[in-house]
C-alpha cells in the first residue's frame, strides 16, 4: 500500500504548542466552562516548562476521520515577539490616510483647530477600542478577534452573531480600496499631469498586487512577517521625515520650494488656527470617517493572537506591550505630521484640488522636480504596500477562523492549511473577495471607488466593534460561567464607563453616513450604507437557512470547541443527517450502487 499523505488540513488533534500529545481533545483544565478562573486574573500558568519545543506532529489522513479536520498549533519558538506584532500594527495603520486624508478632514470639519482635535479625539477613541479588544485578548487568546469574541458572548441565537459578523468580514474587510490607491499612484508617476488614469489600467496593476500579496503569504510566513517589519521601519521613517520638515519650517528653515518673503509660511499659519466655518453633519461625518479610516489597524494583533509568544508567567505582555506602543507611537506621528503640513501650507493650498497633501507639502518645501512629481508617489504606494501586506496576514487568519467554524460553503477548503503552514484556504477566499470589488468598483474618478470601498469597511467595522463591545457587558453579567468576569487591567467601573462613551460614539458615526448630502457624487450617499446593512439582513436570512430550514430537513454540524492554555484554539465538528435527509442520502446511495451493478 502507498505511503499515506501527511495532512495539510491540520485541525483538532490534540497537540500542544510543544508538539506533545494531550490527554483528552477536551482537557478538563481549559474547558470552554472553566474559562474564567478568578474575579480577578485573566493570566493562565503552565505546569509544564515550554522551553524546549520542536515541530507539531501530523497525523496521517486516514488517522483523522472525515468529520473533522486538524490545526496544529504553533511552535513558540515561531511566534511574534514584541517588534513583530507591533509591526503588524504599525504597517496596517500607516498607509495611505496620513498622506493624503488630511485634506478631506480640513475640507469637512471647518479649520484648522477642529481638523487637530479630531485627529487626537480619533485617536483617543481607538486607544478605548484597543483596552476593549485588549480585555477580550487576554480573556481569549485565540487568533479571529470578533469572530471569536461574538461567539462567546452572543451564543442564543445560537450562530446568529457569528454568521453576521462573518460575513461582514468576508465582503468587507479584503482592503481592495488600498490596491486601487496603489494602482492609481504607480500610474500617476508614469503619467504626474493626468488625475485620473485609465481605470482599466488601475484594475490590471490593483489584482497584480492583490494576487502578488496572496502568494507571498501562500507560500512563505517568515517571508511575509520580513517583508512586513521592513516596510513598517520605512514607513515610520518617512512620516518621521516629514514631521522633522515641519519643525524646521516652524524654525524658519526654507527649502527651494518657499520664496523668499512669502508671508504664509511658517508659524504664521497658525494665528488663525481657531477660526472655524459653519459645516454639515455629513461633512462632519466625512472628516470622522476619514480620520477613523487613518487610524484602521489597531486591532490587527487580535486578528493573529494564537501566533503572537506568550511568555511563561504573563503570557499576555508581548500582546498588550506591542499593541499599546504601536497605538501610541502612531497617534503620535499622526498628529505631529498635521501640524508639519499645517505649518507650511495655507488651508486654501492643502484643499486645493490635485495632489495629495504630502506631494503639495514636498512641492512647497523642495520646489517641483522629479522626486516630487515621480518618486514621492512610489514612496506613498510602496507604504500602501505595507499596509496591504499586513492586513492581508491578519484578515487571512480570521478567515479562516470563520472557515473552521463551518458557516461558510466550501469551509473544509478555505480552512485548509498548506504544507509552508500558511491559510492557503483563507487566502483563496481573500483574493477572491478582493478581486470582485476591484473588477466590479465602477470608475475611480476623483477617487470615488477609493472612497467607496474604505467606507464600506468602515461602517461594516463599526457595528462589528459595537457588537464585541455591548458582548463584554453580556460577558460580565453571563450566569453560565462559575466567576463574575472581570477586566484584567482596569476596573469594571472605568470599563463600563469606556463602553458608554464608546458605543454611542460608533452609533453616531454610522447614523451620519446616513445624512443626505446637499449634492450627491459619482456613486450616491447612501450607496455604502445601504450595501453594508445589505449584508447584515443578508446574514440574518442566512442564519435562518443554515440554523432553522437545514436541520429540520435533517442537515446537521456540532461543534465543540476547546482552548488550549498555551493560546491555541480547537475546534471538533460532526456531521450527521437524520430525517428526510438522511432518507434522501440513502436512497442515493442505494441508486447509485444498483447503477455500478
Amino acid at each position: 500500500m502507498a505511503n499515506p499523505r501527511l495532512s495539510s488540513d491540520v485541525e483538532l488533534m490534540s497537540l500542544r504548542s510543544d508538539g506533545s500529545q494531550a490527554d483528552s481533545a477536551f482537557p478538563n483544565f481549559y474547558r470552554r466552562e472553566n474559562l474564567i478562573r478568578s474575579p480577578t486574573s485573566k493570566e493562565y500558568t503552565r505546569k509544564e516548562s515550554i522551553d524546549h519545543r520542536h515541530e507539531p506532529l501530523r497525523r496521517p489522513d486516514h488517522d483523522v476521520g472525515n468529520d473533522r479536520v486538524e490545526y496544529a498549533p504553533m511552535p513558540e519558538k515561531k511566534k511574534l515577539g514584541y517588534f513583530s506584532t507591533a509591526a503588524l500594527i504599525v504597517s496596517k495603520m500607516i498607509g495611505t490616510g496620513v498622506f493624503a486624508k488630511p485634506q478631506v478632514v480640513l475640507a469637512n470639519s471647518g479649520g484648522k483647530g477642529v481638523s487637530l482635535f479630531l485627529w487626537v479625539a480619533c485617536g483617543i477613541m481607538s486607544l478605548m477600542g484597543l483596552l476593549i479588544y485588549v480585555e477580550m485578548g487576554i480573556t481569549l487568546p485565540f487568533s479571529g478577534a470578533e469572530v471569536i469574541y461574538v461567539e462567546e458572548c452572543y451564543p442564543r441565537p445560537k450562530y446568529l452573531a457569528v454568521i453576521v459578523i462573518g460575513l461582514l468580514f468576508v465582503l468587507l474587510t479584503h482592503f481592495a480600496g488600498n490596491c486601487v490607491a496603489f494602482a492609481k499612484l504607480v500610474l500617476q508617476a508614469f503619467e504626474p499631469g493626468d488625475p485620473n488614469p485609465d481605470y482599466r489600467l488601475q484594475k490590471f496593476i490593483a489584482l497584480c498586487l492583490l494576487t502578488a500579496v496572496c502568494l507571498l503569504h501562500t507560500f512563505s510566513r517568515k517571508w511575509g512577517v520580513a517583508v512586513n517589519n521592513m516596510l513598517a521601519i520605512y514607513k515610520v521613517t518617512l512620516v518621521t521625515f516629514i514631521i522633522l520638515v515641519g519643525f524646521a519650517a516652524m524654525a524658519g528653515g526654507r527649502g527651494k520650494g518657499v520664496t523668499t518673503g512669502d508671508p504664509k509660511y511658517g508659524l504664521v499659519n497658525f494665528e488663525n488656527a481657531m477660526e472655524t466655518r459653519t459645516m454639515s453633519m455629513l461633512e462632519y461625518s466625512t472628516a470622522i470617517l476619514g480620520v477613523l479610516w487613518a487610524y484602521t489597524g489597531w486591532e490587527n494583533a487580535n486578528y493573529v493572537l494564537s501566533e503572537v509568544r506568550r511568555p511563561p508567567g504573563n503570557e499576555s505582555k508581548v500582546f498588550k506591550v506591542a499593541s499599546f506602543s504601536a497605538i501610541g507611537c502612531v497617534t503620535i506621528l499622526y498628529v505631529l505630521a498635521n501640524v508639519a503640513y499645517f505649518t507650511v501650507l495655507t488651508e486654501d493650498e492643502i484643499m486645493e484640488e490635485g495632489d495629495m497633501v504630502a506631494a503639495k507639502f514636498f512641492i512647497k518645501v523642495f520646489g517641483k522636480g522629479w522626486f516630487v512629481e515621480r518618486g514621492f508617489k512610489i514612496m506613498v504606494a510602496l507604504s500602501i504596500t505595507g499596509n496591504f501586506v499586513s492586513s492581508t496576514y491578519g484578515l487571512a487568519r480570521v478567515k479562516q477562523e470563520i472557515a473552521k467554524m463551518r458557516i461558510l460553503p466550501f469551509s473544509k477548503f478555505f480552512a485548509r492549511q498548506s504544507h509552508y503552514d500558511t491559510p492557503v484556504g483563507a487566502l483563496v477566499l481573500h483574493w477572491i473577495v478582493g478581486a470582485l470589488f476591484i473588477i466590479c468598483t465602477p470608475s475611480n474618478k476623483d477617487d470615488a471607488a477609493y472612497n467607496l470601498i474604505t467606507d464600506l469597511f468602515i461602517y461594516g467595522q463599526n457595528w462589528m466593534i459595537i457588537l464585541v463591545t455591548v458582548g463584554v457587558v453580556c460577558l460580565r453579567y453571563r450566569r453560565s460561567f462559575p466567576n463574575q468576569w472581570s477586566p484584567h487591567m482596569i476596573s469594571w467601573r472605568v470599563m463600563l464607563t469606556i463602553i458608554c462613551i464608546y458605543v454611542p460614539l460608533n452609533l453616531f458615526i454610522i447614523i451620519l453616513t446616513w445624512w443626505p448630502p446637499t449634492k450627491q457624487g459619482v456613486i450616491p450617499s447612501w450607496v455604502t450604507p445601504g450595501v453594508a446593512t445589505g449584508i447584515i439582513v443578508m446574514g440574518i436570512i442566512y442564519w435562518v437557512i443554515f440554523a432553522k430550514i437545514m436541520p429540520a430537513l435533517g442537515f446537521h454540524i456540532d461543534s465543540e470547541p476547546d482552548e488550549l492554555v498555551d493560546g491555541s484554539r480547537v475546534v471538533t465538528y460532526k456531521r450527521y443527517k437524520t430525517g428526510f435527509a438522511k432518507k434522501a442520502s440513502d436512497w442515493v446511495a442505494k441508486y447509485t450502487t444498483r447503477k455500478k451493478d
